[in-house]
């Protein structure tokens, strides 16, 4: 009597277990389509955020202490492995919705390349003054980092939309 039951129950939701498995199905491959088709300002935006989270740490122990010089060299190793990247993915005619990229990146090609040859000797030299034990130094590297940010972000990046 119990088994007769089980499958009348389980006959009764079949239609729904099957819509449900539709549905996640088609869920999923919504989710997949959108993640695959980023557009290259949200490249850029994530590639950024990747400087970003070597270069946030550093800040904060250099302003709110304690130093570790240890996690102060892999913060700066990261920085420089991920500083190069975000300048690759500004092809031309790649503004979108998301991009807060000025048209002057393209219209000004000279000054979009020194500004990222400034971004990336400033990274270079903070990575190497990691290594050093005169933090007033390594402070001015830092500085030095910032402020390259701060111009190329005056220069050719608009504001959020």
């Amino acid at each position: 009597m119990e088994t007769y039951h089980f499958r009348a129950v389980k006959k009764r939701f079949q239609p729904l277990t099957t819509i449900m498995k539709k549905l996640s199905t088609a869920l999923l491959l919504a989710l997949l389509c959108s993640t695959a088709f980023a557009g290259p300002g949200e490249d850029r935006q994530k590639s950024f955020k990747k400087v970003l989270l070597s270069f946030e740490p550093i800040g904060v122990m250099l302003r709110d202490g304690p130093f570790r010089k240890d996690q102060f060299i892999k913060h700066a190793d990261d920085l420089k492995a991920a500083a190069a990247v975000p300048f690759t993915l500004f092809k031309p005619n790649s503004i979108d919705d998301v991009s807060r990229a000025k048209p002057e990146i393209w219209s000004q090609p000279a000054k979009f390349k020194a500004e990222q040859d400034k971004f990336l000797a400033a990274v270079s030299a903070l990575q190497a003054g990691a290594r050093s034990d005169d933090l007033a130094t390594v402070r001015i590297k830092y500085a030095a980092v910032t402020q390259s940010c701060k111009s190329c972000h005056d220069s050719f990046r608009g504001p959020k939309r």
